[in-house]
């Protein structure tokens, strides 16, 4: 089967973030003290629900993914520098796809002893083993996120050579996915010599 792809534009991402913002306003009885990003893709989702919901931010960085569809090893790579022990903390995400980030990011933080993690995600895939407690969309596809812009033009070009595809279908497949030529120009001139 095809995999089929959501190109997300920062102004759609700014969107989805302010949904979940009001409706953690409009539902939570007790604020937050603390937002905990997931990083490397819940850092910008961390940054936007900090203005929002005005608190402050903390990360960590967990690496899971190897390639499009194949997960590698939970690594907790940048540990929090924080305590956040009695402190009632959202935990955000960019994404809950195999729901393994969250699990493992809950169980980390879990050691530190706060008073309570809800969790939040732009997105919420439904084979996900984690559910968030707030998301803005359900998907099935491919997310491909506007803060990864070199690394999706480099992986698909890589991938569609090796394929034999001339550079013009590939051009042509990545406008059809919403990156600029300037996009490609950058990409192909420092990345792909």
């Amino acid at each position: 089967m095809k995999i089929q792809y959501l190109p997300v534009t920062w102004k759609d991402y700014h969107v989805l973030c302010q949904k979940i913002a009001a409706a953690i306003l409009n539902h939570e009885k007790r604020p937050f003290d603390e937002i905990v990003a997931i990083g490397r893709g819940g850092l910008n989702v961390g940054l936007i629900m900090s203005d929002f919901l005005r608190i402050p931010l903390s990360s960590i960085t967990i690496q899971s993914y190897t390639d499009i569809k194949k997960h590698g090893v939970m690594t907790i790579t940048e540990k929090l520098g924080k305590s956040i022990e009695g402190s009632h903390i959202l935990l955000v995400d960019d994404n809950a796809d195999s729901g393994k980030t969250f699990i493992r990011a809950i169980e980390y933080l879990k050691t530190f002893h706060p008073a309570s993690i809800t969790t939040a995600s732009l997105f919420y895939k439904p084979w996900s083993t984690y559910q968030p407690d707030y998301f803005a969309k359900r998907t099935t596809r491919w997310i491909l996120f506007p803060h990864e812009v070199t690394e999706w033009i480099y992986t698909f070009t890589q991938k569609m050579e090796k394929e034999g595809k001339s550079k013009a279908d590939i051009q042509t497949f990545l406008e059809s996915l919403g990156y600029s030529d300037s996009q490609i120009k950058f990409v192909r001139r420092h990345h792909l010599k």
